[in-house]
């Protein structure tokens, strides 16, 4: 177990970054229209470098939940199996005054990971890229990484900033340390909608933003750590899309990325 060495390096970044674990996820730029195109390496997978918003293939969508493992992780999972649905899960190591490799956490990280969902890091602390020093960002990125390979043996090679925040030098560097950088282009905003009340908001907002199966599929934005995106808002979106002729995949697959190639040692 890493708790303690994740303890004491959350406590260093604690002195040098405000910014603190949080269930909202406010996006930090509107700016997918200017990243649309997706180039891909000589491997077929998706490029470093840049921010990836749209699946490649007509008529996939990923479905993404940032911010677990959570108390409604283990119930998100028994509903993806329930649709026999695929879904990738972007991480932190400490979120919500847990660490990933304790339990119930770490049993759900595995069964994440031997069902065949897509496991990605969201940062070690939920912290904002942009406004760390470069040896924070690696600090962030490498303190999850050493979580997941506790609990699954590798670390993703996938990752998607807290708060959509990291362009510029952030960007840069996240890609030199071997990331490939996801954002979405529907964002449920389930965070403002936590109510069974409420939720009708998020499902409404991605129903009408879901387009057409004939051109590129997006990439959804949600959150397992609330339990009425769990309950209400993943079943409708799942329905909906089979019921508009879409496939749900992971974010790896919605790239054209071979898996071996969503992990490394």
């Amino acid at each position: 177990m890493y708790s303690a060495r994740i303890f004491g390096l959350v406590a260093a970044l604690a002195a040098t970054s405000s910014a603190a674990p949080t269930r909202s996820h406010p996006r930090a730029t509107t700016n997918s229209s200017s990243s649309t195109t997706t180039t891909t390496t000589s491997t077929g997978g998706p490029a470093f470098g840049q921010i990836y918003y749209n699946c490649i293939t007509p008529g996939q969508v990923a479905l993404t939940f940032d911010d677990g493992p959570y108390t409604f992780t283990n119930q998100l999972l028994d509903i993806l199996a329930s649709y026999d649905a695929k879904a990738t899960f972007f991480l932190n190591g400490q979120n919500f005054g847990r660490i990933m490799d304790q339990e119930p956490y770490a049993s759900a990280v595995r069964r994440m990971y031997e069902a065949g969902h897509h496991l990605a890091s969201h940062t070690l602390t939920h912290a904002d890229l942009n406004g760390l020093s470069s040896a924070d960002r690696a600090a962030q990125m490498e303190g999850n990484d050493a979580l997941f390979r506790s609990i699954i043996g590798v670390a993703p090679t996938y990752m998607r900033a807290p708060y959509l925040s990291c362009a510029g030098d952030c960007l840069a560097e996240i890609s030199g340390l071997g990331y490939h950088v996801i954002d979405a282009s529907i964002d449920t905003k389930d965070y403002e909608n936590q109510t069974p009340d409420t939720n009708g908001a998020s499902q409404a907002k991605f129903d009408a933003e879901l387009g057409s199966p004939d051109s590129a599929g997006p990439i959804v934005l949600a959150h397992d750590v609330h339990e009425t995106t769990v309950s209400l808002l993943t079943p409708h979106m799942i329905e909906t899309l089979r019921a508009r002729g879409f496939r749900t995949v992971t974010v790896g697959e919605c790239l054209g990325d071979d898996p071996a190639n969503w992990y490394r040692l």
